[in-house]
């Protein structure tokens, strides 16, 4: 291939983008045990052990796909450079809400409470005019809320406490915020593909700018730490920065790329499912609010999964 002729993106089946963002799910739903297991660190010491892991795997990735060429991360960051720092400023904040909220509910609540991100990015989605929504996708995700809905118990007042779940409607926020820029992102590329001529992986490119900006926001806080962690919490960072952080973000970013409409985002769903089957194995605690409730996101995913072909992306 000529070095002057554009560059465009890959792009996959709906198929093929359902199943990264479901396994990109199923990865990042087992983030809790992680985060249980290095529980005596603070969070922010903990988001900087998923940063720096997940940066170093994602640059093993880069550094295969040939990523790391300085003309490609130039072309990258100066075609992108505004939406890339946002979504990258906004991630750090975003997975600090999050861990905070496991260790506050555990992880189904937690990871409940992040996805009402949904409502935010169709919200977005609207007012921007950035994709048509289809039909299909409100009313599944009008089920997945109802269940959120139920699991959260929502008219058991006095099991909430109003901190909580403030942070954790704002890590729901911050999510939408993060997903809306990607797509800004991801849609620029899609349309202007003739002005993309260097050879790169985008998809690992950005979720490595992304744990890139964790290390930069929270090495001056948690460093003092990093001497303290003992063998087996070293290998549990590793993990971290493995399953749910670099594998889960190049399945997320493959999935929300070719996503119209924002139906793919109703499959990111599955994610507090596994935290929901997590804590009923690892913290012991069942309820059935959280069966019903996550079986109406199950069908919620199902719905999609059947009719997505038939989304008007018009």
């Amino acid at each position: 291939m000529n070095n002057n002729e554009p560059v465009k993106d890959e792009t996959v089946s709906p198929k093929v983008s359902q199943i990264s963002m479901l396994m990109s799910a199923i990865c990042m739903g087992n983030v809790g045990l992680f985060v249980t297991a290095l529980g005596g660190y603070p969070i922010y010491t903990i988001v900087l052990l998923r940063g720096i892991f997940g940066t170093f795997f994602l640059t093993l990735f880069m550094i295969k796909s040939h990523s790391l060429s300085r003309e490609f991360l130039k072309e990258s960051f100066k075609y992108h450079w505004k939406p890339l720092i946002i979504s990258s400023l906004i991630y750090p904040i975003l997975i600090y809400l999050y861990f905070l909220n496991i260790t506050i509910y555990g992880y189904a609540i937690a990871a409940f409470l992040l996805y009402t991100s949904g409502i935010f990015v169709l919200i977005l989605i609207k007012l921007t005019k950035m994709d048509t929504i289809s039909n299909t996708t409100i009313i599944s995700f009008i089920l997945a809320i109802i269940g959120v809905a139920i699991i959260m118990e929502f008219w058991n007042f006095q099991a909430l406490r109003i901190l909580p779940l403030i942070t954790g409607i704002l890590s729901g926020f911050t999510l939408a915020i993060f997903i809306f820029y990607k797509k800004i992102i991801y849609n620029k590329r899609n349309n202007d593909v003739q002005v993309l001529k260097a050879k790169g992986d985008f998809d690992i490119f950005l979720a490595w700018f992304n744990t890139l900006f964790i290390i930069i926001i929270f090495l001056p806080l948690g460093a003092s730490d990093l001497p303290r962690l003992t063998y087996m919490e070293l290998i549990f960072a590793i993990f971290l920065g493995l399953i749910p952080t670099a594998l889960a973000f190049y399945l997320y970013n493959v999935g929300v790329k070719n996503d119209k409409g924002g139906s793919i985002i109703i499959l990111s769903f599955i994610e507090p499912i596994i935290a929901t089957i997590n804590t009923i194995i690892f913290l012991k605690i069942f309820s059935i609010y959280t069966i019903i409730g996550g079986t109406l996101i199950l069908i919620a995913n199902i719905i999609v999964l059947k009719y997505s072909n038939s989304i008007d992306i018009e």
